[in-house]
This record gives C-alpha cells, structure tokens and sequence, in this order.
C-alpha cells in the first residue's frame, strides 16, 4: 500500500486579508486558490482543511523525493546552466499558463515558492497566501516579494495581474542563469531603464537575454505574454532529458569562478558605474549614500579616514542619473485604470526631470511581535479540545 507523505500548513484567522467561498462556506482565498488548482501537475495538492478557532489547517500532499527549492539549487551552484534552466522554466511558464485559465493569480512567484525533484526534474508552485483571483482590471494591493514587483506598483500603486506575472518570471529567469536577482532596491527596479541593457554575470546566450528583456519591459503593455513566452525559441529548442541535464550539475560554475566573472564584465553592459558629481540641490533629490574613496589600496574600498578627504557621492545602486519619471497625467491615469491599452500610459513622455516619492516599504510584523501562533501551539490546542470531548463522552 502506497502511503501518501502531507505536509500541514496553519493559517492564523488575524493574518487573514482576503476570503472566499467553498459550498456557501466562507474560507481564506488562499484555500480557494488551492482548490481552483487541484488538477493542475505543477501545482502543490491541497488534500483537506479544517477549521479551528485560532484559524485553519490546511493538509497539502508532500511530493516524494523533493530535493528543495529552486533556490537552494540556485545557491549550491551559483548559476544553472541554460538547457538545465529552460527545462525547469518551460514547466514553470506552462503551470503559470495554467494557473491563469483558472482564473488564479499567484503574485508571489519566486525561486523559493518552486520545489524541484531532482530525480525526475519536475517541478511544484507552493504558497499561495498571496494568490487572488484574476481580473481582467487592474490592482492596487500587494503582497508578494518587492524585489519581483513590476515598476508599476511602485511608481503607480497599481499593476495588472499577467504582466504583472511576466515581470516576476523574468526576475526568475535572470535569477537563475545569473545567480542573482536584476534589482537590489525599489528605485533600481524604477530607473532600469534607464541605465541600458540589464549586466549579465555569466554567459547567457542572445536568445535567452532576448526573453528576459521582453519580460522585463519597463511598459507593461510593451511586455511578452504567457503565449509568447512559451513560443519564444529559448523555450522551444529541444533539450536533452533530465537525465542527461542532472550529471551537469556537479560540473556548473563555481562561486569562485563567477566573482571572477563579475569582475570582468563589459564596461558598456555594467550598471554600478559611479555618478558624477552632482548640486546639493540634486544631490538632496536622488537621496544615495555618500561614501569617501579610499586614496590608497591599504584603506579598503569605502572605508572612512579621521583626517578631512575631499569627498563626492559616489551610486551605491543601480540609480539613475536622473530622477525618477514624471507622474502621468490625469487622463493618462484614468486611462490605465480603466483598463485602456495605450502605446505608453505608463510611461511619461515629459523631458523635465521630477522626484516621485516611492512607497514605503510595508512591515508586516514588528520585530519581537509574536501574536501569530505557530503551527505546533494550534494543533496542541485542537487535540487538547478534541481529548477533552472525547472524555466528557465516556
């Protein structure tokens, strides 16, 4: 008899943002997502869920061998090789594709919600406590990863949900063949474009940089589809099986190898040059770090002197020279809220550079903050109840 292995996962009902409904049950969207998803293969089996008064446990199969996610593969060799990362990103795209002709959005796609048997190469999309039901509309919530957020989001407080998907797909494809993500901070992601074509730390073929630009589009409406993704011929070329693919892994770039790599990128391809040197008024505006330079090698970069060096700011991170864009228009807005495809309403079209305040970044809980359970403290609770019923019955 073959035993299926679970895994239980606890919902805390205050953590709880969106809710939906199961047989005129009213459940967390997270489990009505799951259900939706049910008999998609790439896609993690919500098995049964309970409700308890702390919340809901939601029992979910345990595919057997899991290896770990795509990041700790990621991280144990640096880079993937590209016929190793098409294969995983074909199956990836296609439960995506998937996912949306079930009306479900996931808006937490990353490395680390992928777990990958490296048995027989195939993949798993998990947590979907940030999924949501896809609209046709646009939307002004968020709560997936920042770093795999559209620039949208932060210049706009607004994004559509399937560029919004390509967007994170392509942060994903750079993550995987670079063996780092494309943006460190909220204003690299913004001002991108800015800087020219996206440094690649490794060599990655013109087909492969051709998708993940279409991915990453600054315009929205500019960028690849699902369709298109699937079509392009990075994906489609044929590659050799998994088990083929799985004997590469020993021979991958090492993190030696790589730094070396780093250092010894094009001049024309690398976007951590420094800026020159900027008014106070301008200066006040981008708001980077300063830093001294070091005048000798003995000092380090970046290291600080006691006596008076002459100093100038110098980028910390891929920051544009200029500001940030120009708000849209009100028509413009009113347009993309409504949903309106235009040539570039996201895009601003006026030369006067103008500061745009991006978003805070949002603290979901406060350092020391330990109101949400955990998983063992709810079940101990629902067993403690479960026995004394039981009890009282004899």
């Amino acid at each position: 008899m073959k035993c299926l292995l679970q895994v239980l996962k606890f919902i805390d009902r205050r953590g709880i943002k969106e809710w939906g409904k199961i047989s005129d049950e009213q459940v967390p969207m997270e489990i009505v997502m799951l259900a939706r998803c049910a008999k998609i293969e790439g896609v993690i089996r919500l098995l049964e869920w309970y409700q308890i008064p702390e919340g809901y446990l939601i029992v979910m199969e345990r595919p057997f061998p899991i290896h770990g996610h795509v990041s700790i593969l990621i991280k144990a060799h640096t880079t993937l090789d590209e016929d190793i990362a098409a294969f995983l990103m074909r199956q990836i795209v296609e439960t995506i594709q998937s996912c949306i002709e079930k009306r479900v959005l996931h808006r937490d796609l990353k490395d680390e919600n992928i777990v990958i048997d490296l048995v027989t190469g195939e993949t798993k999309l998990i947590d979907f406590g940030a999924a949501t039901v896809l609209k046709k509309s646009h939307y002004t919530d968020f709560q997936g990863t920042r770093l795999y957020c559209p620039p949208e989001w932060f210049l706009h407080s607004l994004y559509l949900g399937k560029e919004a998907a390509v967007w994170s797909l392509g942060v994903l494809l750079y993550n995987a063949l670079n063996g780092r993500l494309p943006f460190r901070n909220e204003k690299d992601i913004c001002t991108a474009h800015l800087l020219g074509p996206l440094p690649f730390y490794s060599p990655v073929s013109p087909e492969a940089r051709d998708l993940i630009s279409r991915c990453l589009h600054f315009d929205p409406f500019a960028r690849c589809s699902i369709n298109e993704m699937l079509s392009h011929p990075w994906l489609r070329r044929d590659r050799p099986s998994w088990t083929t693919l799985v004997t590469r892994l020993d021979s991958l770039s090492t993190p030696s190898s790589t730094s070396d790599n780093k250092e010894n990128i094009d001049q024309n391809g690398d976007h951590s040059e420094e800026l020159e040197e900027i008014h106070d008024s301008d200066w006040r505006d981008t708001q980077v770090k300063e830093r001294v330079e070091p005048e000798t090698d003995e000092s380090g970069v970046g290291s600080s002197h006691d006596n008076h060096t002459e100093s100038r700011p110098v980028r910390e991170s891929r920051t544009a020279k200029t500001s940030l864009l120009v708000p849209p228009s009100s028509q413009e807005m009113k347009e993309v809220v409504s949903g309106v495809k235009t040539k570039s309403s996201l895009q601003s079209t006026s030369s006067q550079p103008m500061v745009v305040a991006l978003r805070p970044r949002r603290v979901r809980n406060a350092p020391g903050d330990d109101r949400s359970p955990p998983v063992l403290t709810a079940l101990r609770s629902a067993l403690s109840r479960e026995r004394a019923s039981k009890l009282s019955k004899v």
